[in-house]
């Protein structure tokens, strides 16, 4: 999430909930997937079960990506829609050489912690991979995740990771969905067990005024169109983008959404927290971890449309935000107006070079494929005195600690798994990195 308002260069890397991108399409393996448990030179000595075996597993765990994790021979094996505790008979549907996958054919023996999916398109629909579990187990199991790639990405085996701060709504929160155009007008998501379209009517973890909106809009949209619907729970006011002719408004250029009594406009294109009750945790929680800002210079790197980097600025001397995308640099430039901000349009790796005042603390928010590593050797240059690090990915969130504390002059204090996204394996987390040697690098 480049920013909580930010338009990422990469579409696949918002976390909207839209019909085509990897958000919610069913996901491959992540990178760290095949190294699930066991040893890996182990692995080659272990016969592969063929394309199309049963194999009886018992799941353990959830993997990054939101697949159940079974055992069998020594190898990792991913299965879609379990949940730990779970004992499944399971048919092998592909098979890697370090690892394999298979689909539940029975559920032998049911999990304490499964639950029925309220969403009627659940395992059809790609956009959620978790309403088979209770929220309890899904938010233990995220913080495991964090833990996990934080230790085999990054080697911090004795991380401290804190449970998972729960999202005070577990369906019904996302303020932004984007729609699929199928025929006739059709409006929806994939099929993700075909990859074709597949119409919706309703979408739980939708706000319902979104769902309202679908049913107004089904059968209008335009030919060949993704379809935009935002809603914002401070004005009751619907962004339905792009314009297309509807028994309801469409076309609407911005909206105004609300985080801890201020007021931020983002407009079509820029993209804005999905949760928003959530991102009000998220910002009291960064700033929190910033520390006191009197007489500071921050940098507020990857700032979107700048709602971190107006909090940052009403407590600080100076503050600087570095935006990518000019869209919605411009909606920083007009959501900071009047306080002591510079909004720098560009790429993050190439503007931190640039930098000359001292900068005393730093946050990072940067899109899911994480930081450049061009602008993580800026930062050691820079060398603040602490780093805040809003990660939407917790493989890139590990592999950037690690280059951030591979020199000694950073140390990785803690991390806060935070539950933007209920119901999917999307997982956010705040990172604090402490400078332990005040040091030229």
């Amino acid at each position: 999430m480049s920013g909580i308002g930010s338009a990422p260069p990469d579409p696949n890397a918002d976390s909207e909930l839209r019909a085509t991108d990897s958000a919610p399409a069913f996901p491959e393996p992540a990178s760290s997937e095949p190294t699930t448990g066991g040893e890996q030179g182990q692995v080659d000595k272990v016969p592969q079960p063929p394309d199309g075996e049963t194999l009886d597993l018992e799941l353990i765990s959830i993997s990054n990506g939101g697949r159940a994790v079974a055992r069998h021979g020594g190898r990792a094996v991913f299965v879609p829609f379990g949940a730990p505790g779970d004992l499944v008979r399971a048919k092998v549907y592909r098979n890697r050489k370090r690892y394999a996958e298979a689909e539940i054919v029975e559920v032998v023996r049911r999990s304490p912690e499964r639950v029925e999916p309220e969403c009627q398109y659940y395992g059809v629909c790609g956009g959620c991979q978790l309403q088979h579990m209770s929220y309890s187990a899904q938010l233990d199991a995220k913080r495991q995740v964090v833990a996990d790639q934080l230790a085999r990405i990054g080697g911090f085996r004795d991380a401290v990771v804190h449970p998972t701060l729960p999202s005070p709504l577990e369906y019904g929160y996302r303020n932004t969905v984007r729609f699929l155009p199928g025929a006739s007008g059709a409006l929806g998501y994939t099929d993700q067990r075909v990859d074709r379209f597949l119409q919706v009517d309703v979408c739980p973890i939708a706000a319902p005024p979104i769902n309202d909106a679908l049913k107004a809009l089904q059968g209008c949209g335009p030919p060949g169109e993704h379809v935009r619907v935002r809603y914002s729970d401070l004005t009751g006011e619907l962004l339905i983008a792009p314009e297309f002719e509807a028994p309801i408004p469409t076309g609407q250029d911005s909206i105004t959404f609300e985080l801890l009594g201020r007021r931020f406009k983002a407009s079509a294109a820029t993209f804005f927290q999905v949760n928003t009750r959530q991102a009000e945790r998220l910002v009291s929680l960064a700033l929190d971890r910033l520390g006191p800002l009197e007489g500071k210079t921050v940098l507020d790197a990857y700032c979107g449309a700048g709602a971190f980097t107006r909090f940052i600025a009403e407590g600080a001397a100076r503050t600087i935000g570095i935006e990518e995308s000019p869209t919605a640099a411009a909606d920083a430039r007009k959501n900071v107006a009047g306080l002591e901000v510079q909004v720098v349009e560009g790429r993050a790796e190439d503007e931190l070079s640039a930098l000359r005042p001292a900068v005393d603390l730093v946050l990072l928010d940067p899109p899911r494929a994480g930081c450049a590593p061009a602008a993580l050797h800026s930062l050691l240059a820079l060398a603040p005195e602490r780093i805040v690090y809003v990660s939407c990915d917790p493989a890139t969130l590990a592999r950037d600690m690690k280059t951030l504390c591979s020199t000694g002059v950073y140390a990785l204090r803690d991390v806060q798994p935070v539950d933007m996204f209920p119901q999917t394996y999307h997982i956010e987390a705040v990172a604090v990195l402490d400078a332990v040697l005040r040091a030229e690098v």
